[in-house]
């Protein structure tokens, strides 16, 4: 079976379990495709307290209580309730998710070329919050042509990363370029930053990030991640987990990311993913 909602089609081992080989089952190897199909079913709005709350939400491991949901997602569908996530179950969980349920749009602006291809960012940008029902999209792409004056400014910006930054070079810097509509988000590509590989801060209504030349390949999206958290989330700034976007220092940073459900909670919330 070909699976063709993003929130599955970016894990090898969901698309092996739509065509039974294996099915995923009691006991299955913790890991992110559970984790996939935990967040699908909280999405359908089943509740699964045991299995969310920790650093790695849902938790990725199929124990009875997954089962029981999954039972539970199968009898309202009219299917076998095997508590298995084979090929029927993943058609009916496909077609309960025919569509991303938000949209982000992204403004580039570029004053420096960076050492990851910009389609490898955005390409991970869409994978890891498209897994989420958040569909990326690109609003337009930029380069800005600097007087002099602005190239000796911004080739390295100093200034402190902060959340508010409504005065100083990121507020200069994210003044540049062609106007974007208030709800979608600028991301500002420079040479460098002081200490840091990105940016999420930004003016009050002027939502931008700001990504260093020499960022990792999921930098990107992880800044775009700061800017629809905000201050407000309830939560570390940095996450703690190793395979979560917003964990400051990845080990790997190969494997798709993540996200717990309390930060996709507060990221379909913000004003720019609607």
């Amino acid at each position: 079976m070909a699976l063709t909602s993003p929130r599955f089609t970016s894990s090898r081992r969901l698309f092996n379990a739509s065509n039974n080989a294996p099915p995923l089952r009691m006991g299955a190897r913790r890991g992110r495709a559970v984790h996939l199909i935990q967040f699908a079913l909280l999405d359908l709005g089943y509740a699964m307290p045991r299995s969310t709350g920790g650093s790695y939400s849902p938790d990725g491991i199929y124990g009875n209580e997954t089962v029981g949901i999954v039972k539970a997602f199968q009898r309202s569908r009219h299917i076998t309730d095997d508590g298995e996530v084979g090929r029927d179950t993943l058609r009916h969980l496909e077609a309960a998710f025919p569509r991303p349920s938000h949209r982000l749009r992204l403004h580039f602006r570029s004053l420096a070329l960076t050492n990851v291809p910009f389609q490898q960012s955005f390409r991970n940008a869409r994978t890891v919050y498209g897994q989420y029902g958040i569909d990326v999209q690109f609003g337009s792409g930029e380069s800005l042509h600097l007087t002099p004056a602005q190239a000796a400014l911004f080739d390295r910006i100093d200034q402190n990363c902060v959340w508010t930054l409504s005065t100083g070079e990121y507020d200069q810097l994210h003044r540049l370029g062609s106007h974007t509509p208030p709800f979608d988000i600028k991301v500002y590509f420079v040479r460098q930053l002081r200490g840091a590989l990105g940016c999420g801060g930004h003016a009050p209504g002027r939502p931008a990030a700001t990504v260093a030349a020499a960022a990792w390949r999921w930098d990107m999206a992880h800044e775009v991640g700061h800017v629809l958290l905000t201050s407000s989330f309830r939560g570390p700034v940095h996450a703690p987990h190793i395979r979560n976007l917003m964990n400051a220092f990845p080990p790997d940073n190969s494997v798709i990311k993540v996200l717990t459900d309390a930060q996709v909670r507060q990221m379909r919330s913000h004003a720019c993913c609607h």
